[in-house]
């Protein structure tokens, strides 16, 4: 259970652009990713955000200030994710997961509030709220918070998802309101 003094709210597209630094900060700090990578993250939050169909942001907040995030947008053809995913996709008879279909990209949360409740208590929020039939996510195999995702209802739709061209492993998870309620 999240704590009390935590608060989620969603961001307007305009909210979540204004605030792109801190939550890239998080993103970095999360992922342990370098400079670079989350220069490349705030560029791409902030272009998703302003013109993406179905843009989301909820975060999470402790005393003011932002320590957890979740963003997605509608699963639509000729982004660069359904068109890495959607042929594996079809090959495996997941067609029905490709229409209606929130795309969640991150959730992550600062690590000093990690343990907390707050990625669940971001996603159950989400997955409460979206106007989508499904929902479709990408982990990596050892991500801890795969286990989450599980717990929550997201089914392992592709469980050894290697992207095209590359040697990068992920699991592609979707959830539907009838597979478990939230």
């Amino acid at each position: 259970m999240v704590q009390q003094d935590t608060e989620i709210s969603w961001l307007t597209s305009a909210e979540a652009v204004a605030r792109a630094d801190r939550v890239s900060q998080i993103y970095q700090a999360a992922l342990g990713h370098p400079d670079s990578a989350r220069d490349h993250f705030r560029r791409t939050f902030q272009d998703c955000m302003a013109s993406y169909e179905g843009a989301t942001c909820l975060v999470a907040r402790a005393d003011g200030d932002i320590v957890g995030f979740l963003y997605g947008f509608d699963f639509v053809a000729g982004h660069w994710w359904p068109d890495q995913i959607t042929p594996a996709m079809a090959e495996h008879g997941h067609q029905g997961w490709l229409a209606d279909t929130l795309e969640i990209v991150e959730v992550e949360v600062d690590p000093a509030y990690q343990g907390r409740g707050i990625g669940t208590a971001l996603l159950r929020t989400q997955l409460g709220a979206m106007t989508q039939r499904q929902a479709l996510l990408a982990t990596k195999p050892d991500n801890p918070a795969r286990r989450l995702y599980g717990r929550l209802g997201f089914l392992e739709l592709l469980p050894d998802f290697v992207y095209p061209g590359s040697d990068y492993a992920a699991v592609i998870m979707g959830w539907r309101p009838a597979v478990v309620g939230t």
